[in-house]
């Protein structure tokens, strides 16, 4: 690897690192949700500061080329990183339905009070017919 590819690399995941940190201290990206992203780019730090790690990897594991291995990490943790995605999606879909359907609950209770005379407090509404 050439040293302006390998300093390509390794500054690419540090600014990938600090991008994500400083969306999460602006409070754009909650910490949870950001712990996969992290992941990512330290694997990705790991593999530019350290290609030999990757390659005696890859031949380990019977890849012909680092770069089919390196291809494939990226590959499962971006799968991974969409599995939980997906999960955190149908969480907050199924709070969404949760919390509309008690808002619509509350909303008929408020229009059947104030049909009633009744204040949102439950006492009765004193109407001055002065």
């Amino acid at each position: 690897m050439s040293a302006v590819l390998h300093i390509v690399l390794v500054a690419s995941a540090v600014l990938f690192l600090l991008v994500v940190l400083r969306l999460v201290s602006q409070g754009k990206l909650l910490l949870k949700y950001s712990l996969l992203w992290l992941v990512l780019g330290v694997v990705a730090l790991i593999i530019a500061l350290f290609p030999s790690v990757a390659g005696s990897l890859s031949h380990t594991l019977g890849f012909g080329l680092t770069s089919n291995f390196v291809f494939f990490v990226v590959l499962a943790l971006l799968g991974v990183i969409c599995m939980a995605l997906t999960v955190i999606v149908s969480w907050q879909a199924r709070d969404i339905r949760s919390l509309v359907q008690q808002m619509a609950l509350l909303k008929k209770e408020l229009q059947e009070e104030r049909h009633n005379g009744q204040r949102p407090d439950g006492r009765e509404s004193t109407e001055d017919t002065e």
